[in-house]
């Protein structure tokens, strides 16, 4: 219906906005015109609309209060109850005949029995009756049009259908993520620098496409079609109860407000931003004060539009009345606490109640709050309350409250469900978080903290998301998610089908837990019929009493906005690829949800485990062993072991001298020991291994060794270095000492090698416990003198420390050192 009357109207549509675009101070008076449907010779006849609890459930549903003549309104509808058929009039201006009949919308259901029928013909004062079933698939405001062909008019006569829905709804977590068809075609995202989002009423997705210029539209079938506009690079969107859509533009001088109805007209406000006093008791016209900086918008339950605006940092403005009553935009500013100055407008929005929600990041303390503040504050006490984050920007928190949580520092879209919990693109941290409204606690949905675009088909906690910046929730529960892809930008889906995915596992032998938390997103309880496990292997599958805390029986509900955990067990009863469905039978839309099940069956093999996975002996005497150190071999499989050999080895091998206590089997279950000591026959660090061969590892396990031997005191030697000058003279030859000592008192042999720094100036053979050396350089400098005693055959090498020679620079007047020393 969108698509199709969008074309037949938008060539009206830009002409008449390019004639108002000239002249804003006639634009008051001429919305009137832009918002009345096209007329045709087939009109819906007044019907008398239901009022109060028959209209709205509670104060989160719209009202339809403005819902326009062209509007039939139901009375509010449980999912699964029998909410009766109405009978809704058409009134015929000319003889006709219908050609076609089309409700696309499964809400609204099309009931035999009417007097409108295809084929038959009416003339000039005629009237028909078409029944018409309304039949919710959702929770909320509920929206749908009916299109009637005819043969006088090329433009199909189109009518809107609304009412409110009562559900529940099963959101798991995980659940299978996918990428909407049509994002990511030919290895890049089709999607540009886009980072808002909005449903409307019937399940239509809107993408305000910003590099591509366009307002992308996905029906609940998943085709998708893009509205042009007059304007360009569309920033943000939102829809009334209604169907109207309502966008900010990216300016290339004034920003520019526009609403495109559902029957295809578009019309729009460039007044440039004039400073003025707008208050709720004293409202301003839009069109006299512009917008200044608008962004992120959100429609609350009564069809007012809320959203960021630079002038306190929020603004209202009710919407509804484009189709009646004072056909003027009227705007007030919101005492906005979330200091939009400081923050870029990136992450802002508005419950069903008209709370509203903003990141604040305050960089010098490092801290990221996302906080809340009701409409009676930001419009008269502003004050806020903290829902996530705290006085440190990070990753924390899932599972526990929100307001303990650490959130990061760079936030995107915030969107709700119809239970009322909070979703955002927690972008900083590659993911996106809900918070529970019944409970306040926090969990992730999607991304495992890694940036990148992997892992659809799988579960989205596990799936990897880059810089996510649009969110939107969906009546069924399904998240969509504005994420980057190789190149631009992709649309991903986290599904209404839970999934657990175990590891492999041993046939006959039971794994550990697997956890799903089940959620009631929707507005109404859920009530269980039963539970089933259904699908190829459904003997593989059990629930974990232990672990579940979901009530499984039959008549168990879970309100509103209530979570509840789900455990199940993994036990493979064949070798291979092993799979079923935990089926929920309940009262939700379809009657049932479904948790995909699946894992590998192994062999049941032997496994070794040796523990300690090193062994490290540290320092020991040449010629002594240390104490023994134990390593424990344990067969952890469940059949039995046979170990080849056990064996030490590598370059130092023989200092270390081990045994053990295995044969050449070992049954499920048991150990054996490996036990021994490091023995140095030589100085210096040594390695080596335990190297294990068996029939359970595809390669030899190794155990690394690790010891340093040592020579006995009597060997060490001391190595003291000096000059017979310091300074000295450039001119004059220095002579450098080494002395070296032991303990025993026994006169070292062999040679001290005299270095500067890493230069080698020469050696000189010990006499009597010394070596001299001498030094005659012609040009005044520092030496970093050492002496390196090389050892000989009882004694061990040794270096001196480190000695500054200084050189003193000769007087300018002495022409030479010959001449000097005369």
């Amino acid at each position: 219906m969108f698509r199709s009357e969008l074309r037949c109207f938008q060539n009206a549509g830009l002409l008449l906005c390019s004639i108002l675009l000239a002249s804003t101070s006639d634009f008051a008076q001429e919305i009137r015109r832009t918002v009345d449907p096209p007329q045709s010779i087939i009109s819906l006849a007044p019907a008398p609309r239901p009022q109060g609890a028959l209209l709205a459930r509670h104060i989160s549903d719209a009202t339809f209060e403005h819902a326009p003549a062209n509007y039939h309104v139901f009375p509010a509808a449980t999912v699964g109850t029998d909410a009766g058929v109405e009978a809704l009039t058409l009134n015929f201006a000319a003889e006709t005949r219908l050609t076609h009949i089309q409700s696309k919308n499964r809400d609204f259901v099309i009931e035999h029995g009417g007097t409108c029928r295809e084929g038959n013909s009416y003339t000039k004062g005629d009237a028909c009756s078409l029944l018409v079933r309304f039949n919710p698939q959702g929770p909320g405001h509920r929206l749908g049009f009916i299109n009637i062909s005819n043969s006088a008019e090329a433009t199909p006569m189109s009518f809107g259908l609304l009412g409110n829905g009562s559900s529940p709804v099963v959101s798991f977590t995980p659940s299978v993520i996918t990428t909407v068809p049509g994002t990511y075609t030919a290895g890049a995202g089709t999607i540009k620098t886009a980072t808002n989002m909005a449903v409307d009423g019937g399940d239509i997705l809107y993408v305000a496409d910003t590099g591509n210029d366009l307002v992308k539209e996905i029906d609940s079938s998943g085709v998708i079609d893009s509205i042009n506009l007059f304007f360009s690079t569309p920033a943000s969107l939102a829809v009334d109860s209604l169907g109207v859509i309502y966008g900010f533009n990216t300016p290339a001088s004034n920003y520019f407000f526009t609403y495109i109805t559902p029957w295809g007209v578009q019309t729009g406000y460039d007044s440039p931003y004039a400073a003025g006093a707008c208050t709720p008791s004293a409202p301003c016209a839009m069109g006299e004060v512009g917008m200044n900086t608008p962004a992120n918008m959100s429609i609350d339950a009564y069809d007012d539009l809320i959203f960021e605006e630079a002038t306190e940092g929020a603004a209202e403005m009710p919407v509804a009345n484009i189709s009646g009553g004072t056909n003027v935009f009227n705007i007030w500013y919101l005492k906005d606490q979330f200091n939009y100055a400081d923050n870029p407008p990136a992450s802002f929005a508005a419950d069903a109640n008209g709370n509203i929600y903003n990141d604040y990041t305050y960089t010098p303390t490092n801290t990221c709050i996302l906080l809340e503040e009701s409409l009676y504050d930001a419009e008269y006490a502003p004050t806020a309350n903290r829902v996530a984050g705290g006085a440190k920007c990070g990753f924390s928190g899932d599972g526990g409250l929100g307001r303990s949580a650490e959130i990061s520092s760079t936030i995107g879209q915030i969107a709700f469900d119809a239970a009322g919990n909070l979703y955002f693109a927690d972008a900083g941290n590659q993911r996106v978080r809900r918070i529970d409204a019944l409970t306040g606690i926090i969990r992730t949905v999607a991304g495992n903290g890694t940036a990148g675009y992997t892992g659809d088909g799988g579960a989205a906690t596990s799936a990897t998301l880059s810089s996510p910046t649009g969110l939107a929730v969906d009546s069924q529960g399904q998240v969509y998610i504005i994420s980057s892809a190789t190149t631009n930008q992709v649309l991903r889906k986290i599904t209404t089908n839970g999934t657990l995915p175990f590891l492999p596992h041993a046939v006959g032998t039971t794994s550990t837990a697997k956890v799903i938390t089940v959620s009631n997103t929707g507005n109404s309880a859920l009530v269980l019929s039963n539970y089933a496990f259904t699908g190829a292997d459904p003997g593989d599958f059990l629930i974990d009493s232990t672990t579940t805390t979901c009530i499984l029986n039959t008549g168990a509900t879970l309100v509103a906005g209530q979570s509840c955990m789900i455990g199940v067990l993994f036990k493979p009863a064949a070798i291979g690829s092993r799979s079923a469905n935990l089926v929920l039978n309940d009262n939700t839309v379809n009657g049932s949800n479904t948790i995909l099940l699946s894992g590998n069956g192994v062999a049941a093999a032997p496994a070794a485990s040796p523990s300690p996975t090193s062994l490290a002996f540290g320092s020991e005497l040449t010629g002594d062993s240390t104490a023994s150190k134990t390593v424990t071999l344990t067969n952890t499989g469940t059949e039995t072991l046979t170990i080849t050999s056990i064996a030490i080895t590598g370059t130092n091998a023989s200092a270390f001298v081990f045994a053990n206590t295995c044969g050449s089997t070992l049954a499920a279950g048991a150990n054996c020991t490996i036990h021994g000591h490091f023995a140095p026959t030589a100085t210096g660090a040594m390695t080596a291994a335990i190297t294990i061969t068996d029939n359970a590892s595809n390669s030899p396990q190794s155990v690394p060794l690790t010891g340093t031997g040592t020579a006995p005191a009597s060997l060490k030697s001391a190595v003291q270095i000096k000059s017979s000058a310091n300074p000295a003279s450039t001119c004059n030859p220095v002579t450098i000492t080494a002395n070296v000592t032991t303990q025993s008192g026994e006169k070292p042999t062999g040679e001290i090698h005299f270095m500067d720094g890493a230069k080698l100036l020469g050696t000189a053979e010990i006499k009597n416990g010394e070596a001299r050396f001498s030094i005659s350089p012609l040009n005044a400098k520092t030496m970093t003198l050492t002496a390196n005693y090389v050892g000989d055959s009882t004694h061990e090498a040794e270096t001196s420390p480190t000695f500054r020679q200084v050189f003193r620079t000769e007087p300018k007047e002495s022409t030479s050192c010959h001449l000097r020393l005369d």
